[in-house]
């Protein structure tokens, strides 16, 4: 007859910490107020400080001081994954990772997971994050990255009739994002806002291909028309199991003028904020990008008065949810802007702040790229 009280008995011989002990991964566990109440001895091991050199410190406290893969820090409230999971409620939904800092004051790249410690009552008390090493697996994803971060981004211009702003973030060391802003002639701007469909290193690799198709067509930047034809044409291929390859939105600017077309393949439509308060969205919905043979892109034409504000984005900045489930969407997006702007335009770093904060999520999930153009005359 099998003893069906030894399980039981096993957990009984073993407190909370102990088990933590056992782990592979570091595990630490905190107050509401990030305060350090446990550090496992793998965290003691994959950090190198003792658990009596950090107990009853903060974690932000020239510790751990963790950064994203862009340098950013996150020991402050909004971006902390830990915090943000005591704030939520939620468990994170994946490995998430950022780089802490050694007791040496080398960075150590570490996956990490989060979530709230709750009291009988259900109330949230403190929290809990296990990481482990993944400087090994880490180096190849870095290298892509670089390579990426190459091809991805742009030099803004500098001309006193304009201003560009941009804002890109990954979800993953490499995302599928692209964007790219490239002048020609001496006032006209062409800017290309693209999402590949998929996530990861696949998409990267799309990104890239986009960059090449971006250097072989450049006689075709005054007309965005044309340029995606050009674009959809190549990319019909490879888009034949997916469906579509991704979506995209072309525009050509004349600083001289004003004058703005755009075409829009599959993607949100930018928003125009106009210096007098009004929004419009602009560009007529095109297929995306290796959907149809013989697709047909549409131009639009709008006039930038000074003053005006035209925003870029893709669909990381709108397909979000609260935490009643309630989305984001092209009209929330708008709102966003309009809480920060108060008649002194917007910040870009200041709206992703905004859009983590209204998911009510840990972190973001999905690609954000986000282009603002201004015209200051």
């Amino acid at each position: 007859m099998n003893d069906t009280r030894t399980p039981v008995s096993l957990l009984a011989a073993f407190s909370a910490p102990e088990l933590l002990n056992l782990l592979a991964d570091g595990a630490y566990i905190t107050d509401k107020d990030r305060r350090i109440l446990f550090w496992n001895r793998a965290a003691q091991s994959i950090m190198g400080w003792e658990s009596d050199e950090v107990v009853g410190r903060t974690c932000y406290d020239n510790i751990l001081v963790h950064v994203d893969k862009d340098g950013h820090r996150l020991c402050g409230r909004e971006y902390c994954p830990l915090h943000r999971s005591m704030v939520t409620g939620e468990v994170s939904n994946g490995a998430m990772l950022i780089y802490a800092l050694h007791k040496s004051g080398k960075r150590v790249p570490v996956e990490v997971t989060v979530a709230p410690i709750r009291n009988p009552a259900g109330e949230i008390i403190g929290g809990i994050e296990l990481f482990r090493d993944v400087t090994q697996s880490i180096q190849d994803q870095m290298r892509a990255k670089k390579i990426q971060e190459l091809a991805v981004t742009s030099e803004l211009p500098q001309d006193d009739r304009l201003a560009f702003e941009t804002c890109y973030q990954p979800s993953d060391l490499v995302g599928g994002d692209f964007y790219r802003i490239d002048r020609f002639g001496s006032a006209r701007y062409a800017i290309l806002v693209a999402d590949v469909m998929g996530h990861g290193v696949s998409a990267a690799l799309g990104t890239m291909l986009l960059r090449s198709l971006w250097d072989d067509h450049r006689g075709e930047m005054a007309t965005p028309a044309r340029l995606l034809q050009s674009f959809d044409e190549r990319l019909r291929k490879l888009s034949r199991e997916a469906g579509y390859f991704g979506t995209a939105v072309g525009l050509n600017y004349d600083a001289a003028t004003g004058s703005l077309h755009c075409v829009r393949a599959g993607h949100p439509a930018p928003l125009l904020f106009r210096a007098h308060g009004g929004v419009e969205e602009i560009g007529e919905a095109c297929p995306a990008l290796g959907m149809f043979e013989n697709a047909h892109f549409v131009e639009t034409e709008v006039q930038l008065e000074p003053g005006d504000s035209l925003l870029l984005f893709t669909d990381g900045a709108t397909e979000l949810f609260d935490a009643a489930e309630r989305d984001l969407g092209s009209e929330g997006l708008v709102r966003l802007v309009r809480e920060q702007a108060n008649g002194n335009g917007f910040s870009l770093k200041k709206l992703a702040e905004q859009l983590l904060k209204f998911t009510n999520a840990i972190h973001l999930p999905d690609d954000l790229t986000l282009v603002k153009l201004t015209r200051r005359k």
